[in-house]
């Protein structure tokens, strides 16, 4: 008998080990009911987790802190999960041709950033897809290196990743820092740019994890280890460039044959077997990628997000490591 789990994830290409992992029985041969809830932004996401509608999310790591600490109207036990996808995101201004920003010097970047944004003859509008996001933290690197101040240059908004394509070619927003597949798919249609992202800024970094709630765990005891086995199985599933093709597939058919509806082209050109420093790669880390999430709870101290009330409950919850005692 099988243990039902409803997972909540997005219309990303890194949701891919879930898609897979569904659509070719890898749940249930491991005894999981998995049913994966597609939520419409990552605020429904949160939301789910603290109020009962999910038991599961693929999700960013600082958004599950935040979560887990409080921010979306109690705290709940959130530990670190099983970590599925590394890197991907990508920030795209609006334009083609736009000077690089990638591989020279700081005044460089300030030059090529205020060449841009005065371009435009308005403050420019970027969206990313959550306040507690890595993107939103990527972003403010990106920012620093330009030496743009976020707060007077542009004006940043919250929207769902899969509204930024056609919020860009409606001039609703003059670009994003999004997950894959959408920073190529706006190239691809030329309606933007990519000028930096995961590859450059932090590269390799961990980027979904899946978490699981108090509850499911002590209601379903022991199948914590069938669910990390299911995701290693379907995450090397994706990682073998054998199975790419198969892969877009599942994620370019429609919602209502259990894919995501992605741009197919897009995907393709960002699967782990591409050679391209946007590609996505599931399940494990290059050498020279940062293997903690350690940047991330710096950058959200620097943000305030985080005092040292809350740094003791991260080490609570396991998603710090406790420093070794001399």
């Amino acid at each position: 008998m099988s243990s039902a789990i409803r997972i909540g994830l997005l219309r990303l290409a890194d949701s891919a080990p879930l898609i897979v992992a569904r659509n070719l029985g890898i749940f249930e041969r491991h005894g999981l009911d998995a049913e994966l809830i597609i939520s419409p932004s990552w605020a429904n996401i949160a939301d789910g987790l603290v109020w009962n509608g999910l038991d599961a999310a693929l999700i960013f790591p600082p958004l599950a802190i935040m979560t887990a600490l409080g921010h979306r109207g109690r705290e709940i036990n959130l530990g670190p999960g099983i970590p599925v996808s590394h890197g991907g995101n990508t920030i795209v201004l609006r334009g083609q041709h736009i000077p690089s920003f990638i591989g020279v010097d700081d005044m460089t970047k300030h030059r090529n950033f205020e060449s841009w944004r005065t371009g435009l003859n308005r403050r420019p509008k970027l969206a990313v897809v959550h306040l507690y996001s890595t993107h939103f933290l990527i972003l403010m690197d990106f920012f620093k290196s330009v030496r743009a101040n976020p707060e007077q240059d542009v004006e940043i908004i919250i929207m769902p990743p899969d509204r930024m394509i056609d919020a860009l070619a409606s001039q609703e927003i003059d670009g994003f820092c999004a997950g894959p597949p959408w920073g190529t798919e706006a190239d691809l249609r030329g309606l933007g740019s990519i000028v930096a992202g995961s590859a450059n800024i932090h590269a390799g970094h961990l980027e979904k994890t899946l978490v699981t709630t108090q509850r499911w765990n002590q209601s379903s005891p022991g199948l914590s280890q069938a669910l990390k086995s299911a995701i290693s199985e379907a995450t090397r599933f994706c990682m073998n460039p054998r199975n790419s093709a198969e892969v877009v597939r599942q994620l370019s058919i429609p919602l209502a044959k259990g894919g995501l509806a992605l741009p197919s082209e897009a995907t393709a050109q960002i699967m782990p077997d591409q050679n391209t420093s946007n590609a996505m790669q599931f399940g494990f880390l290059a050498l020279d990628a940062d293997l903690s999430i350690n940047w991330m709870v710096e950058a959200m101290k620097t943000q305030c997000w985080l005092n040292s009330t809350n740094m003791n409950r991260l080490y609570e919850l396991g998603w710090l490591a406790p420093a070794p005692i001399s």
